[in-house]
């Protein structure tokens, strides 16, 4: 019975979803939930792109951007996001805040050093729905999940030579998720239940290990013109699920909550599940304390997915992105005018995220604006920190086969304040 709930044969219900969680998508449903960006909020600006480094930012896309830091860096984000949740006949509006990341990049000799902590997905969700069963009957549905995965992460860099740097991060994935499928009989087709239900009830435990290796270029052009060039490459990895299901018979109670009448619980420890092989490319050309404009491909092998979860109007396909974004600063040392001082960024981006629903694939589309203030506020004085504050509008899924629509608006805010540490100093 629980295995014909179809996500998205109705909207009613998706009410509040879990605002203290960092997504409240129906479409965290899937897999690990929905992938949380895991680059600054200064590079999300610039339509989410791996290519473009300084020496003022940790850009955690790509390890090998480490070795263009001079000074001891440190970083923090968070965002806000409103989402507009639409099918062929009902809306909702929900609303989720997430801490992005907090990371710390220093020099040690030749090499740069980085680490850092930020999420990795999020589930959150909370969907009902009603259908007919094959005894005639008004059965009542309802999905809920919640929790998540993090990213804590270790990255070493080096520069070859004056063009070319690498890099690699060495990560550990782990969360808790749990999600719920509960299944009454109604008396009247709008969710008051008749009898008792059945409710299946799934915590997971993920642990394991992630790599992510880098490559940049960068080749003067001129005495203000610079080509930059960017590669990544994560090879597939297992992470470690312990799970226990809970299956159980149920009773509303007057709360409108339910009680556990009888329960059999099962568990499953050392099952494996599957973080796909990804890779990125990317191009730009600009001058870094200027300007910049770049472009940059994503893909995923989520196809593999199929071979770790089954359901049974759903499949996927391989991911792709496709970025495209930059800045402008039109003095970055300038003496005369706070405002000529500010970076102001741009970028969109389009992705078919390769999961596949009622032979619909879910695509999007997001586009980012963002500036970018020195610290301290002086017309006089240079600065090596920033605050960061970006907008987001997005949009993924359809309305096509009963499925949702998400139009989403955001704000990230981040810090970035960069200082001299850990170096020996002479007295005379």
């Amino acid at each position: 019975m629980i295995k014909k709930i179809i996500l998205g044969v109705a909207l009613a219900g998706i009410s509040n979803t879990y605002a203290q969680q960092g997504t409240a998508s129906p479409y965290s449903y899937y897999g690990f939930g929905e992938k949380h960006f895991k680059g600054s909020n200064e590079i999300k600006s610039m339509g989410s792109l791996a290519v473009f480094t300084d020496s003022l930012h940790i850009n955690t896309l790509n390890p090998a951007s480490y070795s263009k830091l001079q000074a001891t860096t440190f970083s923090l984000g968070a965002s806000y996001k409103s989402t507009d949740l639409s099918n062929a006949n009902s809306k909702e509006k929900t609303t989720s805040g997430s801490f992005d990341y907090l990371t710390m990049a220093f020099p040690a000799g030749d090499f740069r050093v980085a680490v850092g902590i930020m999420p990795y997905s999020f589930v959150g969700y909370n969907i009902q729905n009603t259908s007919i069963n094959d005894k005639g009957m008004t059965q009542a549905n309802q999905l809920i999940g919640e929790g998540g995965l993090n990213r804590t992460f270790l990255g070493l860099s080096y520069k070859i030579n004056k063009n070319f740097s690498i890099g690699v991060d060495g990560a550990y994935i782990f969360g808790d998720t749990e999600t719920s499928a509960i299944t009454f009989i109604t008396d009247n087709g709008e969710g008051v239940p008749l009898d008792r239900g059945s409710r299946l009830r799934k915590k997971n435990n993920y642990s394991g290990l992630a790599v992510n290796a880098g490559l940049n270029f960068e080749q003067p052009l001129n005495n203000k013109l610079s080509l930059f060039a960017t590669a990544t490459f994560s090879p597939e990895m297992k992470l470690k699920n312990d799970q226990e299901s809970i299956l159980a018979t149920v009773k509303a109670d007057s709360n409108l909550g339910f009680v556990e009448i009888d329960s059999r619980t099962t568990t499953d420890y050392d099952e494996k599940m599957l973080l796909p092989m990804n890779y990125s490319i990317g191009a730009g050309i600009g001058n870094h304390l200027k300007w910049f404009v770049g472009a940059e491909y994503t893909a995923t092998q989520t196809s593999k997915y199929n071979n770790f979860y089954k359901y049974e109007n759903a499949r996927y396909n391989d991911y792709m992105k496709i970025g495209l974004g930059g800045f402008y600063t039109p003095k970055y040392n300038s003496f005369e005018s706070y405002f000529e001082k500010i970076s102001y960024r741009a970028g969109v981006n389009y992705e078919n995220t390769g999961l596949v629903i009622n032979n619909q694939e879910i695509k999007g589309y997001n586009a980012n604006i963002g500036i970018g203030l020195p610290v301290p506020f002086s017309k006089t004085m240079m600065s090596n920190s920033n605050i960061n504050i970006g907008f987001e509008y997005g949009q993924k899924g359809n309305t096509n086969m009963g499925l949702i629509k998400e139009n989403y608006y955001g704000v990230h805010v981040g810090f970035s304040f960069s200082d001299v540490w850990f170096k020996r100093r002479k007295f005379n």
